[in-house]
């Protein structure tokens, strides 16, 4: 089947396609559905870009920290950009909050919705904003544009509002239920004012709102152009198809799972108040097309944010894990959701109740729950699975007062690390975590320019850190940064306890850690910490772990172990001693009969 273009419309030799202002059914073949598909798609890219131009704060200029979605009118997800996963898969909360609040049907061209609680408003957690904007044509809402972008600071107890050792949702900063922002354009003052008022560094936030209703903006400009060429039965008979076509992609990839009942159990470290390691566990049920992932057996709620995992958040991961399976470039939505079927009782860590603190477990709880759904299956799809990674995010927060400039800092960062070894290659190092999707690091120089107060030490990957392996895993990085003002820090690093695991006989990888002032007698190593002040002067080396080997490490090619020894990423006596390799220290080549020898030993 062939499309063409013929006077400014998409058209097709399969059916001849309406004019512009009609609404009647088109028939789409499937060159015509992707054409429509990319063309959604880049709209959302655009909604992206200019959030990269136009925002002020690093965590979204250089982290992008932020996800561009697009829905129809009638609230289903049609399309998402790269983005964060977590968040693309979490936004039909935000859009079904906002529409059980304020109906399509009352909203006016100019709207703006706001919101970002995750008990009421469909958020992952308080720093991340969503806004919302009504796209109309001819007088009808036909999408509905939505971002979800992390502040810098949204109150709380710490500055960047990140906290593992809260104990309630009030102690995380302003809660937002869905709220109309600005009528008709107008912007209600009201809101910003007890907004701002409640940052530690509002004038960045403002940037960073004005960046998400520009991108909003943007969208509505690009919607209304492609519409005024292609028409609206065009794009109503493509959504419907772009959906069902989303859920036959999902179904064929679960459907290459044999059907069965797959279980994983584990233990998280800690909930950031106490020390007592939470159990964790998952039951997968595959029948046909449809999974079923039921996280009954795990703990009830925790006390401190970083041992919650909200609701919103638990089917977001969920959903991300099955996405890895499917074909990812093509994106997702709201059909691509529909055989995906999520279980968490009441109450639990996976399903925490209100007024619960639920802000780092994202993170914490979120990426353990990724992980678990692969221990799950990996006897089933051992050439899909990777082996542990280095965890959480492992945000770090660092802060202070400038007394010349009079103005506070707060420097907020996710931080790269090892991940799992895979069937067919190593674990890439240095790498966001599994929920962070396209997230980057602030560069240091970037970070040394915008905050004063720190200067970056070093950057660089941790040697002997990942496990052994036949595919070993990633590295994890150490960052060091020198406080030349007095300030405090607020860090939430996982995998300190039980470290990234091993699959299929590899090896654990070296666990997470910050460490101040390391080297020294005033040294001290913490893992969950809020609110820590330190003098200047001080020396904070955030370090993060490993990621876990795949394979028994004595089945590892020879060369690729020399090749970490020249690296200076392992030592030569760990050549021997992890995967049996004999190097000679002189020439620094492989004695082959030595390495015989000790491997035959370890089998």
């Amino acid at each position: 089947m062939r499309t063409r273009i013929e006077k400014g419309k998409l058209m097709s030799n399969v059916a001849p396609m309406r004019a512009a202002n009609t609404t009647e059914q088109v028939q789409i073949d499937p060159i015509t559905l992707e054409v429509v598909r990319a063309g959604l798609v880049s709209i959302v890219h655009e909604m992206s870009i200019t959030m990269d131009r136009t925002s002020y704060s690093t965590i979204i200029r250089e982290v992008h920290d932020y996800s561009c979605v697009l829905f129809d009118g009638q609230g289903r997800l049609i399309a998402q950009a790269e983005g964060i996963p977590i968040f693309n898969g979490s936004m039909n909360f935000v859009i079904d909050a906002v529409l059980a609040r304020f109906p399509v049907a009352e909203m006016q061209p100019g709207d703006i919705f706001i919101s970002n609680d995750p008990y009421t408003g469909g958020g992952t957690h308080k720093n991340d904003i969503n806004i919302v904007m009504p796209i109309f044509w001819e007088g009808e809402v036909v999408m509905l544009s939505a971002s979800k972008a992390h502040h810098l600071d949204i109150g709380g107890k710490d500055p960047g509002s990140w906290s593992s050792d809260a104990r309630n949702t009030f102690q995380e900063g302003l809660s937002i239920p869905p709220m109309k922002l600005a009528t008709r354009g107008v912007i209600n003052e009201a809101i910003t004012e007890i907004l701002f008022a409640n940052m530690r560094v509002p004038q960045l936030s403002r940037g960073d709102f004005a960046a998400q209703i520009a991108a909003g903006k943007t969208a509505e400009l690009r919607a209304h152009a492609w519409l005024k060429k292609n028409g609206i039965a065009l794009f109503k008979s493509a959504v419907n198809e772009l959906i069902n076509h989303g859920e036959r992609i999902t179904r064929a990839a679960i459907e290459k799972i044999p059907d069965g009942v797959y279980k994983a159990s584990g233990f998280a470290d800690s909930d950031g108040v106490t020390d007592d390691p939470i159990r964790i566990a998952v039951t997968v049920t595959v029948k046909g097309g449809d999974i079923h992932v039921d996280f009954t057996g795990s703990d009830k709620q925790r006390e401190g944010a970083a041992g919650n995992c909200h609701w919103v958040n638990t089917v977001s991961m969920t959903r991300e894990f099955i996405m890895f399976l499917t074909d990812i470039a093509l994106g997702g939505n709201e059909g691509s959701y529909k055989p995906i079927h999520v279980i968490a009782p009441k109450g639990s860590v996976f399903r925490p109740s209100y007024p619960a603190p639920v802000t780092t477990g994202m993170g914490d709880m979120g990426t353990r729950l990724i992980e678990l759904l692969f221990q799950a299956l990996a006897d089933v799809l051992p050439q899909e699975v990777i082996a542990g990674t280095f965890g959480n995010f492992s945000c770090l927060t660092l802060a202070g007062f400038d007394e010349e400039t009079g103005v506070e800092f707060v420097h907020f960062s996710p931080y790269a690390g090892g991940w799992g070894g895979r069937s067919h290659a190593d674990g890439n190092s240095a790498m966001v975590s599994l929920g962070s999707g396209d997230n980057f690091n602030v560069p240091c120089e970037v970070m040394e320019t915008k905050f004063p107060g720190l200067v970056a030490k070093q950057y660089r990957l941790i040697e002997r850190s990942a496990g052994a392996g036949r595919h070993r895993g990633g590295y994890g990085i150490a960052y060091d940064y020198l406080m030349t003002l007095p300030g405090e820090f607020t860090v939430a690093l996982d995998r300190d306890k039980y470290p990234p695991y091993g699959l299929f006989g590899g090896r654990n990888g070296r666990p997470s850690g910050l460490v101040v002032n390391p080297g020294s007698d005033q040294e001290r190593v913490y893992a969950r910490a809020s609110g820590v002040k330190v003098p200047a002067g001080t020396v904070i080396s955030h370090r993060t772990a490993g990621g876990g080997g795949y394979g028994n490490p004595a089945e590892r090619d020879p060369q690729l172990v020399l090749d970490d020894v020249l690296d200076g990423l392992i030592t030569i006596e760990d050549a021997a001693s992890d995967y049996g390799v004999s190097i000679d220290p002189a020439a620094l080549t492989i004695d082959r009969p030595a390495t015989e020898r000790l491997r035959s030993a370890m089998t």
